[in-house]
């Protein structure tokens, strides 16, 4: 018998925005079945020629994207940075199990570090910061080195500001031109992680096992799954994530960026409703990955249960390594590569990603240090005895 709330082969789910990830989650989707409609002011995208039914527009652009919403019975976002606004709007028109809550909380992250607050979980200091002069008293009970971050993500394209001594607060001055900004501390630490999970709209939640994460510039480079975590770390870490997600109004895939400090606390950084570079370990790592677990909680389906499979590592394909990547491209049997088909213009972005599944994940490791592709990481020291 059909279910009123779930859908079926042949309906139709929307996608608003974008990123790397869209074009899997649309092939994911078409292969259980479903037609695509995808809004998206870039005509020329993979995603967008994928798409069975294609919307163009500005993402603000209200009468196509009631057009969108009416032709779909779902409609599900890619992109964290569209306006909630937009979410409630197209709300009217069609089912967004995503809802728009989630995106208020983590757009502000002063209403973030509130929402973490309300829970209780473990955040680094952080003071709310409008003029220098904040700077100089905040500076006090937050100590050196400290961060200058804008309250809303991607204002000035997200730019930061690292505070090691007194003589870097004068550097400020232009930031705080542009808006609010929160000062926080940085906490020395080895070791970043992220936890996926996914929710469906009864709360029914599976938590993907914990990955280890490496970034570089803020961007995440490398990432595998974490064998040698400790389990009482593991165990809080997830306790942490579910706390999380128990307290949001969300049906889908999140991720939550956790890291261990030298102390041995555990402090959270973000939550954010991503299919995370970081879970595309789980194409070989477990049994389900994040893309399908999105989808099933998205259309209505019981979540698959977590079985873990092979150790897998994840490493980012910049537009400056891609040139390098040939000879491994050639050479290398158990790489699996995915290249995104993007056009960028800045030599750190994305284009493209490898996933090694291993039995060794120090030799692999290695061998990614070995090859020379990323004459920028260095993993020997940190992962050698691992």
């Amino acid at each position: 018998m059909a279910k009123a709330n779930v859908l079926y082969p042949g309906q139709t789910i929307g996608i608003l925005g974008e990123g790397p990830s869209t074009p899997v989650l649309l092939m994911t989707a078409k292969r259980m079945g479903f037609n695509i409609g995808m809004y998206s002011s870039n005509e020329d995208s993979k995603a967008m020629q994928l798409a069975d039914y294609k919307y163009i527009g500005p993402i603000d652009d209200k009468q196509t994207l009631k057009m969108f919403a009416e032709r779909c019975d779902v409609v599900m976002y890619d992109n964290d940075f569209i306006d909630s606004d937009i979410i409630r709007y197209i709300s009217e028109f069609t089912s967004v199990p995503q809802s728009d809550g989630l995106l208020d909380i983590i757009q502000d992250r002063l209403i973030e570090r509130s929402f973490f607050e309300t829970l209780n979980i473990n955040m680094v200091p952080y003071s709310t910061i409008v003029t220098l002069e904040d700077i100089y008293q905040a500076i006090n009970s937050i100590g050196y080195p400290a961060i200058l971050k804008p309250i809303q993500r991607g204002l000035l394209n997200g730019k930061e500001l690292l505070i090691k001594n007194q003589a870097d607060i004068v550097l400020a001055s232009g930031f705080l031109d542009a808006g609010t900004y929160i000062l926080e501390s940085y906490v020395e630490h080895d070791i970043d992680y992220s936890v996926i999970v996914t929710r469906t709209e009864a709360g029914d939640q599976e938590i993907f096992p914990v990955v280890e994460v490496v970034y570089k510039n803020n961007q995440l480079m490398t990432a595998f799954t974490a064998s040698k975590l400790d389990p009482s770390v593991e165990k809080e870490m997830k306790r942490i994530t579910k706390e999380i997600t128990n307290n949001l109004d969300y049906v889908g895939t999140v991720e939550v960026s956790l890291f261990l400090a030298k102390s041995g606390s555990i402090y959270v950084s973000r939550v954010a409703p991503l299919l995370s570079p970081a879970g595309f370990v789980f194409d070989y790592a477990a049994n389900v990955n994040e893309f399908e677990q999105h989808i099933r909680a998205i259309v209505g389906l019981p979540l698959a249960k977590i079985i873990t499979a092979t150790p897998t590592v994840y490493q980012t394909i910049r537009k400056k390594d891609y040139q390098r990547i040939k000879t491994q491209w050639v050479i290398k049997g158990n790489w699996h590569f995915t290249i995104y088909d993007n056009q960028v213009s800045d030599d750190d972005q994305a284009v493209g990603n490898v996933l090694i599944p291993t039995q060794s994940l120090p030799d692999t490791l290695m061998q990614l240090e070995a090859t020379g592709t990323w004459p920028d990481i260095d993993y020997k020291d940190k992962y050698l005895k691992k």
